[in-house]
């Protein structure tokens, strides 16, 4: 999520269901093909005749809320809702006509005529952006990529291949099968190490929807067939290529975990690795993948976690000499697409493949700056928009969520003294991070500009690389910002802090001369959802100090807890999306305890009647979303988070302040039985 408040992925608004007595939500379909569905009183319902007053029929849809929550406060914003041409979503935040805060960043340092210290910030992005801007290749850009593709298809044996591999990977930005990544330990997140996460996609296209349609190859293979094309391939034999190269991708793609690395049990449950262990995984090769993708990795750290171990050894078994071609054609195809943007004159392909505009120059060049120096943006960015005021409005919230928390905790009496008493210290433990501290400027940074854009590629494509490796030998620094301030994000990381972007604090989420009530309805129930992950079924199992330890908490509470974890998993498991496709319980139950217990927390501080009102309605609109039917289906089976419109309606359902201020009775869409409903605390 990288635009504002632009890029939300709140990207669903569909008919919600519940089986359960009591809890059905009828709908009927507008004229759009999108899953824009929302729900309306049936002909002749109760419900309808109840009194309701004015105030709760102010849509085109006479949605009343005690029926439909989510439809009655979205209507208006949806029944007129367009998904724009290519996008699988939109969502009130969405607007492509207006540029990011970001882009205007951007923008105006990229045209300024003002003259900046070395290796600052504005003169970074000032001359990335100068070069974008005259970017033309006189010629040395396409004879060193077209050496290089010389080395891949000249290269004796699958070593040798490796080898090249490795250093178009490392010093030119080629993409790689193997994404090596420095992160907090999952196990114990007072240290850094390295994963390897699974290959996830096969020249563009995902290695799970090339397992489950073969005829995804398409893509692949068509892209394989041009860049062989430019190499002098007659249309034939070029496409022969890339339809042998395919047979990789599908013997990797039929033996891919495409769960694992989104499952936190399959992850707490991984042993490290010794890297003489890992490169014996690897025995077909004469070369350590480590020393030619990780540079010096092996004398920072003792080895890494393999998240995915049937994909390594799969892709070992395809690096034999009789795939030498294969490979060849991949690892080709890879890196001359990936580089075509510098060489788009050289080729009629590679100018289709990447098109220039002069009208949009502006825009093309501040998405290159962008890709470069996100992070040196995001410090501007945080000069701009992070003022003493919201500092303290946030923090302020923050306090007031945590005392709320304290009180539920000291409140659930269903839990022991002891257990209590330990949620409390977990509690009291967790630390805001809002803005990464900026970095101190480095004169010799200016150097990373080199002589043209394509120079300047290869300088920030190798710093990025020995940032990684430097932060791996580093001790865990717990309070530092792990997202930019520009991405509209907050998170809860184990090691007990939870996260929260200076984009997502600006309104409509967060206004600190706005509303109390409107902004605990939006970002006040974000950070009491990231706070609640603290205790939810996954992060229930780290101790205050941030290390994975389940015997923290004694015995008997936590299979309380774990049972309370089933009633949930079952409640979710009852809602659907079209009447059809059943939420998976399971799948979303962290998620899941995380709205719940954040609302649960913002509505314990309010006792107002309209304050709570403002709040709800704040809820809802903060997940005013639109989809397509294929999209929502497709997220059902690997989204952690429930869709929107649940993540509204199915909370709020089982709220009890909700319950009272609407006056929910038995017959109205949002009721459910009190025996039937959940709760967090």
């Amino acid at each position: 999520m990288k635009k504002h408040m632009k890029l939300f992925s709140f990207l669903l608004a569909l008919t919600v269901t519940a089986s359960s007595a009591g809890c059905s939500l009828s709908g009927k379909k507008n004229s759009s093909t999108s899953s824009s569905v929302l729900s309306e009183d049936d002909e002749g319902n109760e419900g309808s005749a109840d009194g309701a007053k004015a105030d709760e029929k102010k849509t085109d849809g006479d949605i009343r809320p005690q029926d439909d929550f989510y439809g009655y406060v979205n209507y208006a914003t949806l029944k007129d809702a367009e998904i724009p041409y290519g996008q699988y979503g939109t969502s009130v935040f969405m607007d492509e006509s207006d540029e990011s805060p970001s882009e205007k960043i951007v923008k105006e340092i990229g045209k300024s005529d003002k003259k900046y210290a070395p290796g600052t910030n504005e003169q970074l992005i000032h001359d990335i952006y100068a070069q974008a801007i005259s970017y033309k290749d006189d010629g040395t850009a396409e004879k060193e990529i077209m050496a290089n593709c010389d080395r891949i298809l000249n290269a004796g044996n699958i070593s040798e291949l490796m080898s090249v591999y490795g250093d178009l990977t490392l010093n030119y930005g080629s993409p790689s099968i193997f994404q090596f990544e420095v992160m907090h330990d999952y196990k114990d997140s007072s240290r850094y190490a390295m994963y390897l996460y699974p290959m996830q996609s096969f020249l563009g296209t995902s290695l799970e929807s090339i397992h489950d349609e073969i005829s995804k190859c398409e893509a692949p293979n068509n892209i394989a067939r041009d860049m062989f094309r430019i190499q002098g391939d007659d249309y034939d034999t070029a496409d022969e290529k890339g339809r042998q190269m395919v047979y990789i991708g599908m013997d990797i793609a039929n033996n891919t975990d495409f769960e694992g690395a989104n499952d936190m049990g399959h992850l707490l449950a991984l042993e490290k690795t010794s890297f003489e262990e890992f490169d014996s995984i690897f025995s077909n090769l004469d070369v350590s993948l480590i020393d030619v993708f990780c540079a010096d990795a092996k004398s920072r750290a003792d080895g890494l976690y393999v998240i995915d171990r049937g994909q390594c050894e799969k892709i070992n078994e395809l690096f034999t000499d009789e795939n030498l071609d294969k490979w060849k054609a991949y690892i080709y195809s890879t890196y001359i697409s990936s580089m075509g943007y510098f060489i788009p004159d050289s080729s009629e392909i590679l100018s289709d493949y990447f098109p220039k505009s002069k009208e949009a120059e502006d825009d093309q060049a501040a998405s290159v700056v962008l890709n470069y120096l996100s992070k040196q943006v995001s410090e501007i960015y945080t000069e701009r928009y992070y003022t003493p005021e919201l500092d303290k409005g946030i923090h302020d919230m923050f306090d007031e969520i945590i005392g709320s928390y304290r009180e539920l905790i000291a409140n659930a009496d269903w839990l022991s003294a002891d257990t209590r008493k330990a949620l409390r210290k977990k509690l009291d433990g967790i630390k805001l991070i809002t803005a990464p501290e900026p970095h101190k400027v480095n004169a010799k940074d200016a150097k990373l500009v080199g002589s043209s854009l394509y120079e300047s590629d290869k300088a920030l494509t190798r710093k990025v690389m020995d940032d990684k490796l430097e932060l791996l030998s580093s001790p865990m620094d717990r309070m530092k910002a792990m997202m930019l301030s520009t991405d509209v994000n907050a998170q809860y990381l184990p090691c007990n802090t939870i996260n929260v972007t200076v984009a997502i604090m600006q309104p409509p989420m967060f206004d600190p001369k706005g509303d109390h009530a409107a902004n605990l309805g939006g970002l006040g129930t974000v950070m009491g959802h990231e706070i609640g992950h603290a205790f939810d079924s996954n992060c229930i199992n780290f101790s205050p100090e941030g290390k994975y330890d389940p015997s923290w908490l004694g015995e008997e509470d936590k299979k309380i807890l774990d049972e309370r974890a089933d009633v949930l998993t079952d409640y979710y498991s009852k809602y659907t999306i079209m009447e059809v496709f059943h939420v998976d319980g399971k799948l979303t139950n962290g998620e899941n305890y995380a709205d719940l217990s954040g609302v649960e927390c913002v509505t314990n501080i309010l006792d107002d009647k309209e304050e709570l009102k403002k709040l709800f309605e704040s809820y809802a609109k903060t997940w005013c979303s639109l989809s397509v039917d294929s999209s929502g289906i497709e997220r059902l089976k690997t989204d952690e988070h429930s869709p929107e419109k649940i993540r509204v309606n199915a909370v709020l359902a089982s709220n009890k302040k909700f319950n009272e201020v609407y006056d929910i009775k038995e017959g109205d869409g949002m009721y459910v039985a009190p025996e039937e409903r959940v709760s967090r605390w």
